[in-house]
């Protein structure tokens, strides 16, 4: 246990427990587990459900447990405080290690608060990770009583996560998609956090900031069958949407995307999905990185395998897409990663 009798805890050695690749579960106490989410939940009170984030950054998408393809991207691209992240979500559920994910990710963010940005995803909602798999690996590793009271606590705080992240006011990212209610950036601004259950709230817009989609050959919305929740929307939404926000694109994860990243409406919206090989699809998984001057370019790695498994070879099986720029790739180990307190940036994030 990390927590001592005075009640100070160790967040330095909780994040050690993560710098290195798993084939087993770390063994948490479940005194450690409720400390964390008791801080994250303090952190997280009182903020807007639309987060504002300067550039450079990082935008990571879907990870599904997938913990060391989370490890991947951290030793290839730099690990925070170095890098600056914005997570789009969907942590948990389908992977084997979604409480490690979440875990280090949450450690992460109470280190290096303006560092780590972590957004809602559909999967972070009771009502589906209830069902596909975070609740159930609960359930493996506590007993009962103890694996049904951390699913309530880790759904408290998945609730109070925001929804959207606008970079430098041009770059909009959400885990879903677009919706008929999104008029201005103030309705996201306006949401009411936390939500318990998006699907049963009175916020239609928060529910479609999870869930929705985009679907060619389509004009306006359309409600999404493929989900039987939310809209499927067209191109010109993303059009009218960007001239009403005064944005220039948006960003989202939510759907698998064989080369990692998709685009949709000409570039103007991307889909980034970061979970290689998820389902044995064979797809790659993909980070975008955002520049200071907003230029974009997307970072791919590989499924892992036996030849690309160990630290020395992580950052081999990565490569640039350099559409809009050369930005040269950072390749740091997470073991190098600082553990002292976030750094002050002069700039807003």
């Amino acid at each position: 246990m990390l927590l001592s009798s005075d009640g100070n805890f160790n967040l330095p050695a909780f994040l050690q427990l993560h710098t290195k690749l798993l084939h087993e579960w770390i063994d948490y106490d479940i005194v450690d587990l409720n400390y964390v989410l008791c801080q994250m939940l303090k952190l997280l009170k009182g903020k807007s459900a639309l987060l504002e984030i300067n550039a450079p950054v990082n935008i990571v998408g879907d990870i599904h447990g997938q913990y060391e393809d989370l490890i991947r991207i951290f030793s290839a691209v730099g690990p925070p405080p170095q890098s600056r992240y914005l997570f789009l979500g969907d942590y948990v559920d389908r992977g084997f290690f979604s409480l490690e994910v979440i875990m280090l990710l949450f450690a992460m963010k109470l280190s290096f608060p303006r560092k780590v940005y972590l957004l809602r995803g559909n999967h972070e909602c009771a009502f589906i990770n209830q069902n596909y798999g975070f609740y159930a690996e609960l359930c493996k590793r506590f007993n009962q009583s103890e694996a049904a009271n951390l699913w309530r606590n880790f759904n408290f705080v998945f609730a109070h996560l925001p929804l959207a992240g606008l970079i430098k006011q041009r770059i909009l990212c959400m885990h879903g998609g677009l919706s008929p209610f999104l008029n201005s950036l103030d309705d996201i601004r306006n949401i009411e956090i936390p939500i318990i259950d998006p699907n049963t709230g009175k916020d239609s817009l928060a529910m479609d900031l999870l869930w929705s989609d985009p679907m060619h050959n389509l004009t306006g919305f359309t409600p999404n069958q493929c989900r039987s929740v939310s809209f499927h929307f067209g191109t010109n939404v993303v059009h009218e949407t960007c001239s009403k926000l005064g944005i220039d694109m948006v960003v989202r994860g939510h759907q698998v995307m064989q080369t990692g990243y998709g685009f949709f409406c000409g570039k103007r919206l991307c889909t980034v999905f970061s979970a290689p090989d998820y389902y044995s699809k064979k797809n790659c998984g993909a980070v975008m990185h955002v520049d200071k001057s907003l230029q974009v370019r997307y970072i791919l790695f590989n499924p892992c395998t036996k030849k690309t498994a160990g630290w020395e070879n992580f950052s081999k099986c990565f490569h640039d897409d350099d559409i809009h720029s050369t930005y040269a790739n950072a390749a740091e180990s997470l073991q190098s990663a600082s553990t002292e307190a976030d750094r002050s940036d002069s700039s807003a994030d």
